[in-house]
């Protein structure tokens, strides 16, 4: 199990959101039986998601991320690099 209070990455501050200009790898979080998150299964999150930073990761390499309501776990390399972009501030944008 890991520590949801650790250090939030200096380079990903919380509460923002972003499109991604790529595909990325994601681990989702999901609730255990006894309540406790847990790590899910492997997938993607597709380009131009827009994805919102929750805070720090299950470790210094990850951040965790909203997306379609539900949490995971990605790489920070693979959202901080010039690949990511800012989300536009409305629908018609």
């Amino acid at each position: 199990m890991w520590n949801m209070n650790t250090r939030t990455p200096e380079d990903i501050s919380a509460e923002q959101r972003s499109l991604l200009a790529a595909d990325i790898a994601a681990i989702e979080e999901i609730s255990s039986v006894a309540g406790k998150r847990d790590l899910g299964p492997m997938s993607r999150i597709p380009e131009d998601s827009e994805i919102e930073y929750c805070g720090p990761g299950f470790n210094e390499q990850t951040v965790r991320v909203r997306w379609h309501g539900k949490f995971y776990f990605v790489f920070r390399e693979d959202v901080s690099s010039p690949r990511r972009r800012p989300a536009a501030s409305c629908a018609c944008c």
